[in-house]
């Protein structure tokens, strides 16, 4: 059987091509992967993605940030570790990627004569930075910067398929997830919720990241796919016709 089988054209993508057509994708948008509220993203731009604070009584809306790193895909079979919960069946792919969770803490704001320590003792506990806020310049320079953000960066893995999709009008390869899994979150059951909420936010993010197939080079021709994408052994492969 040729490689066309009863299509016109055959192509494929080795995995490294993949992985490069990712990064550049989300080299050029970065608000792909950056969503926050006001207090860290005043607006959207190429390199964040502005949404609503979390509404909850009492708080004026609870200020938050998720920023993912770029993803890292392997295709099956499985060259890259995973963690024992998951495995890479024929078809799949897996990734790797981390994510970072952050929230505006604002202090308590109460009348300083209700403060036990002296202003002026320099071992009093005046705040100060939070040891787990986050080293991002971008913060200082813009407006409505969350007062005392906190955050936890976590790694994570899931393993998906291919699915058919569309980029501006045209045929794209898309993403979609099966299974995810944390790495040493502690206990199991915040691991379960973390997990699921994560999980969500992974699968629209991806949802998102949609790769052109005419970035799998047809030389001067459009390709118009008949079958695929598919997961052979470390590519991507499609059948279609011109």
């Amino acid at each position: 059987m040729s490689l066309t089988d009863t299509s016109e054209v055959f192509v494929s993508a080795e995995e490294s091509a993949l992985n490069d057509l990712v990064t550049a994708l989300c080299t050029a948008r970065p608000h792909l992967l950056s969503y926050g509220s006001p207090a860290f993203v005043p607006v959207s731009d190429v390199a964040d993605t502005q949404m609503p604070p979390i509404l909850f009584p009492g708080t004026g809306g609870i200020q938050w940030h998720v920023r993912f790193s770029v993803p890292h895909l392997d295709l099956y079979d499985e060259d890259a570790p995973l963690p024992p919960q998951l495995s890479l069946g024929p078809g799949q792919f897996s990734v790797s990627t981390k994510v970072q969770i952050c929230v505006d803490c604002p202090k308590d704001r109460h009348d300083p004569k209700d403060d036990p320590h002296d202003p002026h003792d320099p071992h009093g506990d005046h705040g100060g930075d939070h040891p787990n806020e986050p080293d991002d310049p971008r913060w200082d320079d813009k407006p409505g910067k969350a007062e005392n953000p906190v955050c936890t960066t976590i790694e994570l893995y899931a393993v998906g398929h291919l699915v058919g999709t569309t980029f501006d009008g045209q045929p794209a390869l898309g993403f979609a997830v099966d299974a995810v899994e944390l790495v040493d979150v502690m206990p199991d059951d915040l691991e379960s919720v973390l997990e699921c909420l994560i999980g969500q936010m992974l699968r629209a993010v991806l949802t998102a990241i949609r790769v052109p197939v005419s970035a799998l080079r047809v030389g001067a021709f459009t390709l118009t796919p008949t079958v695929g994408p598919l997961i052979d052994t470390d590519r991507v492969l499609a059948r279609g016709n011109l």
